[in-house]
Protein backbone atom coordinates (compact mmCIF):
# COMPACT_ATOMS: atom_id res chain seq x y z
CA UNK A 1 0.00 0.00 0.00
CA UNK A 2 1.30 3.32 -0.70
CA UNK A 3 2.18 4.82 2.25
CA UNK A 4 0.63 8.38 1.83
CA UNK A 5 -2.73 6.53 1.58
CA UNK A 6 -1.88 4.42 4.63
CA UNK A 7 -1.32 8.37 6.67
CA UNK A 8 -4.49 9.32 4.78
CA UNK A 9 -6.52 6.23 6.35
CA UNK A 10 -4.85 6.48 9.74
CA UNK A 11 -5.92 9.98 9.71
CA UNK A 12 -9.56 9.44 9.38
CA UNK A 13 -9.70 6.79 11.45
CA UNK A 14 -8.69 8.67 14.27
CA UNK A 15 -10.66 11.73 13.32
CA UNK A 16 -13.98 9.43 13.60
CA UNK A 17 -13.07 8.16 16.66
CA UNK A 18 -11.64 10.99 18.60
CA UNK A 19 -14.60 13.02 18.74
CA UNK A 20 -17.25 12.54 21.30
CA UNK A 21 -20.57 10.82 19.50
CA UNK A 22 -21.15 12.34 16.19
CA UNK A 23 -19.85 11.45 12.68
CA UNK A 24 -19.34 13.76 9.96
CA UNK A 25 -22.20 14.84 7.60
CA UNK A 26 -25.14 14.76 10.35
CA UNK A 27 -27.11 16.91 12.90
CA UNK A 28 -25.94 16.16 15.94
CA UNK A 29 -28.71 15.81 18.57
CA UNK A 30 -27.57 17.77 21.89
CA UNK A 31 -29.67 17.96 25.31
CA UNK A 32 -28.69 19.19 28.58
CA UNK A 33 -26.95 16.17 29.69
CA UNK A 34 -24.83 15.91 26.69
CA UNK A 35 -24.09 19.72 25.46
CA UNK A 36 -21.01 20.54 27.62
CA UNK A 37 -19.20 16.96 26.80
CA UNK A 38 -19.67 17.23 23.12
CA UNK A 39 -19.65 20.99 22.41
CA UNK A 40 -16.33 21.91 24.83
CA UNK A 41 -17.90 25.21 24.66
CA UNK A 42 -16.61 26.47 28.17
CA UNK A 43 -13.37 24.62 27.67
CA UNK A 44 -10.97 24.08 24.42
CA UNK A 45 -13.66 23.27 21.72
CA UNK A 46 -11.30 20.62 20.44
CA UNK A 47 -14.39 19.28 18.86
CA UNK A 48 -14.29 21.91 16.53
CA UNK A 49 -17.18 24.94 15.89
CA UNK A 50 -20.36 24.57 16.28
CA UNK A 51 -23.86 26.08 14.67
CA UNK A 52 -26.33 25.08 17.44
CA UNK A 53 -30.47 25.57 16.26
CA UNK A 54 -32.86 25.76 18.61
CA UNK A 55 -35.83 24.80 17.91
CA UNK A 56 -39.59 23.48 18.91
CA UNK A 57 -41.45 19.88 17.55
CA UNK A 58 -44.55 22.20 16.99
CA UNK A 59 -42.84 25.37 15.58
CA UNK A 60 -43.34 25.69 12.00
CA UNK A 61 -40.33 27.39 11.06
CA UNK A 62 -38.08 24.97 12.68
CA UNK A 63 -39.28 22.50 10.32
CA UNK A 64 -39.30 24.67 7.56
CA UNK A 65 -35.71 25.19 8.07
CA UNK A 66 -34.39 21.55 8.63
CA UNK A 67 -34.12 20.65 5.24
CA UNK A 68 -31.46 23.21 4.52
CA UNK A 69 -30.11 22.47 7.97
CA UNK A 70 -29.95 18.95 7.52
CA UNK A 71 -28.06 19.57 3.94
CA UNK A 72 -25.77 22.50 5.73
CA UNK A 73 -24.22 19.67 7.84
CA UNK A 74 -23.40 17.18 4.60
CA UNK A 75 -21.86 20.34 2.69
CA UNK A 76 -17.98 19.31 2.24
CA UNK A 77 -16.80 22.86 2.94
CA UNK A 78 -18.60 23.45 6.11
CA UNK A 79 -16.84 19.37 7.44
CA UNK A 80 -13.58 20.86 5.53
CA UNK A 81 -13.84 23.43 8.06
CA UNK A 82 -14.38 21.57 11.05
CA UNK A 83 -18.26 22.62 11.33
CA UNK A 84 -20.77 20.60 13.20
CA UNK A 85 -24.52 21.46 13.26
CA UNK A 86 -26.38 20.46 16.04
CA UNK A 87 -29.78 21.05 17.26
CA UNK A 88 -31.51 21.47 20.98
CA UNK A 89 -34.95 20.85 21.36
CA UNK A 90 -36.16 23.81 23.74
CA UNK A 91 -38.92 22.20 25.52
CA UNK A 92 -36.39 19.23 26.51
CA UNK A 93 -33.23 21.35 27.05
CA UNK A 94 -34.36 24.13 29.68
CA UNK A 95 -31.07 24.76 31.21
CA UNK A 96 -28.98 24.75 27.97
CA UNK A 97 -32.34 27.13 26.40
CA UNK A 98 -31.32 29.21 29.96
CA UNK A 99 -28.28 29.04 29.71
CA UNK A 100 -28.25 31.31 26.39
CA UNK A 101 -31.07 33.12 27.05
CA UNK A 102 -32.88 31.73 23.79
CA UNK A 103 -36.45 33.07 23.59
CA UNK A 104 -37.96 31.71 20.62
CA UNK A 105 -37.23 29.44 17.87
CA UNK A 106 -35.89 28.82 15.74
CA UNK A 107 -32.29 30.52 17.42
CA UNK A 108 -29.55 29.99 15.21
CA UNK A 109 -26.24 30.05 17.65
CA UNK A 110 -22.59 29.63 15.76
CA UNK A 111 -19.97 29.04 18.32
CA UNK A 112 -16.33 29.30 17.14
CA UNK A 113 -12.99 29.56 19.25
CA UNK A 114 -15.16 30.53 22.74
CA UNK A 115 -17.03 33.26 20.97
CA UNK A 116 -20.83 33.22 19.67
CA UNK A 117 -22.38 34.68 17.68
CA UNK A 118 -26.21 34.90 17.05
CA UNK A 119 -27.19 34.39 13.28
CA UNK A 120 -29.77 37.09 12.35
CA UNK A 121 -30.48 36.16 8.79
CA UNK A 122 -32.07 35.19 6.04
CA UNK A 123 -33.07 30.79 7.21
CA UNK A 124 -31.75 29.45 3.62
CA UNK A 125 -29.33 27.53 2.44
CA UNK A 126 -26.70 29.78 1.39
CA UNK A 127 -27.04 32.58 3.80
CA UNK A 128 -26.58 30.94 6.76
CA UNK A 129 -23.24 28.73 4.96
CA UNK A 130 -21.83 32.05 4.02
CA UNK A 131 -22.75 33.51 7.90
CA UNK A 132 -20.48 30.77 9.20
CA UNK A 133 -17.85 30.57 7.12
CA UNK A 134 -16.84 33.97 6.99
CA UNK A 135 -20.20 36.38 8.27
CA UNK A 136 -20.05 35.81 11.42
CA UNK A 137 -16.65 37.94 11.68
CA UNK A 138 -19.15 41.27 10.79
CA UNK A 139 -20.98 40.63 13.53
CA UNK A 140 -21.16 40.83 17.44
CA UNK A 141 -19.05 38.58 19.49
CA UNK A 142 -19.97 37.30 22.90
CA UNK A 143 -18.09 34.93 25.83
CA UNK A 144 -19.66 31.95 25.81
CA UNK A 145 -21.44 31.59 28.94
CA UNK A 146 -20.47 28.77 31.12
CA UNK A 147 -22.82 26.30 32.94
CA UNK A 148 -25.08 27.48 35.48
CA UNK A 149 -24.97 26.81 38.95
CA UNK A 150 -28.70 25.80 40.30
CA UNK A 151 -28.88 29.47 41.74
CA UNK A 152 -27.60 30.87 38.56
CA UNK A 153 -30.31 28.63 36.30
CA UNK A 154 -33.55 29.64 38.55
CA UNK A 155 -32.12 33.54 38.37
CA UNK A 156 -31.92 33.10 34.11
CA UNK A 157 -35.64 31.42 34.18
CA UNK A 158 -36.96 33.67 36.05
CA UNK A 159 -35.81 36.80 33.75
CA UNK A 160 -37.18 34.68 30.69
CA UNK A 161 -40.28 34.74 32.16
CA UNK A 162 -40.32 38.12 33.26
CA UNK A 163 -39.02 39.41 29.77
CA UNK A 164 -41.74 37.32 28.26
CA UNK A 165 -44.55 39.21 30.58
CA UNK A 166 -43.12 42.57 29.38
CA UNK A 167 -43.93 41.37 26.06
CA UNK A 168 -46.94 40.14 26.46
CA UNK A 169 -47.93 43.40 28.87
CA UNK A 170 -47.01 45.56 25.65
CA UNK A 171 -48.98 43.40 23.32
CA UNK A 172 -45.83 41.33 21.79
CA UNK A 173 -47.46 38.38 22.66
CA UNK A 174 -51.27 38.26 21.42
CA UNK A 175 -53.39 36.04 23.47
CA UNK A 176 -50.93 33.56 24.41
CA UNK A 177 -49.05 36.49 26.47
CA UNK A 178 -52.21 37.85 27.97
CA UNK A 179 -53.21 34.52 29.11
CA UNK A 180 -49.39 34.14 30.74
CA UNK A 181 -49.89 37.28 32.69
CA UNK A 182 -53.35 36.21 34.10
CA UNK A 183 -52.18 32.92 35.33
CA UNK A 184 -48.80 34.43 37.07
CA UNK A 185 -51.22 37.04 38.89
CA UNK A 186 -53.83 33.95 39.51
CA UNK A 187 -50.89 32.06 40.78
CA UNK A 188 -49.97 34.89 43.05
CA UNK A 189 -53.01 35.61 44.39
CA UNK A 190 -53.13 31.74 45.85
CA UNK A 191 -50.11 32.26 46.72
CA UNK A 192 -50.88 35.36 48.85
CA UNK A 193 -53.88 34.05 50.13
CA UNK A 194 -52.01 30.56 51.62
CA UNK A 195 -49.45 32.80 53.07
CA UNK A 196 -52.13 34.77 54.41
CA UNK A 197 -54.26 31.76 55.78
CA UNK A 198 -50.90 30.76 57.87
CA UNK A 199 -48.69 33.57 58.81
CA UNK A 200 -51.19 36.10 59.52
CA UNK A 201 -52.03 36.48 62.82
CA UNK A 202 -55.33 35.44 63.96
CA UNK A 203 -58.18 38.20 64.81
CA UNK A 204 -58.87 38.06 68.71
CA UNK A 205 -62.28 38.01 69.93
CA UNK A 206 -63.85 39.98 72.20
CA UNK A 207 -64.59 38.71 75.56
CA UNK A 208 -68.35 39.95 77.36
Amino acid sequence: MNPSNLVSILISFLLTFSLPGFCSGEVVHLRDDNFEHQTQASTGMTTGSWLVLFKAKKCPHCNKLMPDFELLSQDEEILENGIVLSTVDVTESPHVTNRFQVRGSPTLIYLHKKRMYAYRGQRDYESIKEFILSGFENAPAFSIPPPPTALEYYVKLFQAVGLELVDAAMGKSGATGYAIIVLVVLLMSIFGFIISMFFMPAKKTKKD
